[in-house]
């Protein structure tokens, strides 16, 4: 017989989380237990160090096979105050492995906060291309700013200081201060309460209940090695006590303590869940909080390319293809990111598909004075042809975006190309723009979105060429 369900108010009289901890009569054994898992299990990763660490040398030669090496010794205070704000930004919602593989080029490039400080927003944007969430790229460039100019370039050593630098909200702020500083302040991200809501068997929206997950961090927490605990709660729940149907309760150092477990052995026996029968499961925490449906938008993109138009005479010289790349606004979605021309359709399907073309030579017209003005002279400005590249899905926290992409191609004297360059005729309240060549564009760092779009452009001209090639080897046999 599975356990009787308990009514609401008998679970709203529990004791609190925190309470449960205290009376655990071997909490230190608990700390021990997880730190001792820790020591002996956790990953090489650039941003830390574990003085403790029990790793076999197998292990640490895995490690740097792969390109994972841990924090250098003997690091000036600052830099390890920095290096582990950069890795903590860069990991909210990103994955270790992509993480190491950024931070080690960032590091390279701004190995202190005042070399930071003084980099501008397109380079630090360039730098983070490809991460996603783009404004915790700003946010690292303003709390770097903030740090050489309020701070005399030295980092705040507590939780409540580090709250004051742009950009870090609680969680960090007890991350950077336990690792890098000791102080003895609980981490909670979603790794820590996954781990505490099942080791404590908790149900409810994770979100409502963060303050009472924090007070029990903070009952658990080791007070001789914080940082260390915080990061072994993360490590536990990152890589053991994981989401999904598959967590690793046989490989866990607290698996003899968890409630949820307990309760999962006392239904179903050491065998586990039968699969599609109802039944206590680990897994059953936290509790899943259904989340709001992205907003559906559909926009039109024009991968928009100047070449030299024919004629003789003033302005004709010759240039390389240039491609146009506007820049967003600085505030909201991808903030101050370039990209290729962009307009949002309204209405969808096929109402949207109608509205393209009408969308993007709007867009187009403002941006290239003279593109569309019907002159019969040969320098006039000409779009040559328009080819439709396809549609790629790209998905933001909030928004599921369909890009409609083009290729528009236009000719143009070398004078004319200039003028655009320069703004000439272009509205105030027209983006700021940027040309660039093949190479130059094959080298900037562009969003994950706008490279999807570079690489439906690549694949077209790629078949076009293969096409060309096709026909006149067809033509000489």
């Amino acid at each position: 017989m599975p356990p009787r369900k308990r009514s609401l108010s008998s679970q709203q009289d529990e004791p609190e989380m925190e309470d449960l901890l205290k009376d655990v009569e071997q909490l230190p054994q608990l700390r021990a237990s997880l730190l001792d898992w820790y020591d002996a299990n956790h990953r090489v990763l650039p941003w830390r160090r574990n003085p403790h660490s029990r790793l076999p040398p197998s292990a640490l030669a895995a490690a740097a096979a792969a390109g994972f090496h841990p924090a250098p010794e003997g690091l000036p205070l600052d830099e390890t105050i920095y290096r582990t704000w950069v890795c903590e930004v860069m990991s909210q919602q990103t994955q270790v492995a992509r993480v190491a593989e950024y931070f080690g080029r960032w590091v390279a490039r701004w190995p202190r906060v005042a070399d930071l400080a003084a980099a501008d927003q397109d380079a630090v944007n360039e730098a983070w291309a490809g991460l996603g969430y783009y404004r915790r790229a700003r946010y690292l460039l303003d709390g770097a700013r903030h740090v050489a100019r309020e701070c005399a370039g030295a980092f705040p050593r507590t939780a409540a200081g580090l709250l004051a630098v742009p950009g870090v909200g609680p969680y960090t702020a007890a991350a950077i201060a336990s690792t890098a500083c000791g102080e003895p302040v609980p981490v909670l991200d979603g790794n820590v309460v996954r781990v505490l809501t099942r080791l404590l068997a908790r149900a409810g929206d994770p979100a409502a209940m963060a303050p009472r997950l924090t007070a029990a961090a903070a009952a658990l927490l080791d007070p001789g090695r914080p940082g260390d605990f915080n990061q072994a709660m993360m490590e536990l729940g990152a890589t053991v006590c994981v989401p999904g149907t598959a967590p690793r309760c046989d490989a866990c150092p607290l698996a003899g303590r968890c409630a949820a477990l307990r309760r999962q052995r006392e239904h179903w026996g050491e065998a586990g869940p039968t699969p599609g029968v109802p039944g206590p499961r680990v897994t059953d925490y936290p509790t899943k909080v259904e989340k709001a449906a992205r907003r559906e938008v559909e926009v039109a993109v024009a991968v928009l390319e100047v070449r030299p138009c024919c004629g003789t005479g003033p302005g004709m010289q010759a240039f390389s293809p240039a491609y146009l790349l506007v820049k967003r606004p600085e505030k909201g979605l991808l903030a101050g990111l370039w990209q290729f021309p962009l307009a949002e359709l309204e209405g969808g399907g096929e109402e949207s598909a109608a509205n393209q073309q009408r969308a993007v030579d709007s867009l187009l017209a403002g941006l290239l004075p003279g593109l569309f003005d019907e002159s019969k002279e040969s320098t006039a400005p000409k779009v040559v042809s328009r080819r439709a590249l396809g549609e790629v899905v790209h998905i933001f926290s909030h928004i599921r975006m369909t890009i409609r992409a083009e290729h528009v191609l236009v000719a143009a004297s070398a004078a004319q190309l200039e003028d655009w360059k320069r703004g000439s005729g272009r509205s105030s309240e027209c983006p700021e723009c940027q040309w660039l060549e093949q190479e130059a564009l094959d080298a900037k760092g562009l969003s994950s979105s706008v490279q999807k779009v570079l690489k439906l452009y690549k694949s077209a001209a790629k078949e076009k060429r293969q096409s060309i090639t096709r026909f006149f080897a067809a033509k000489t046999e």
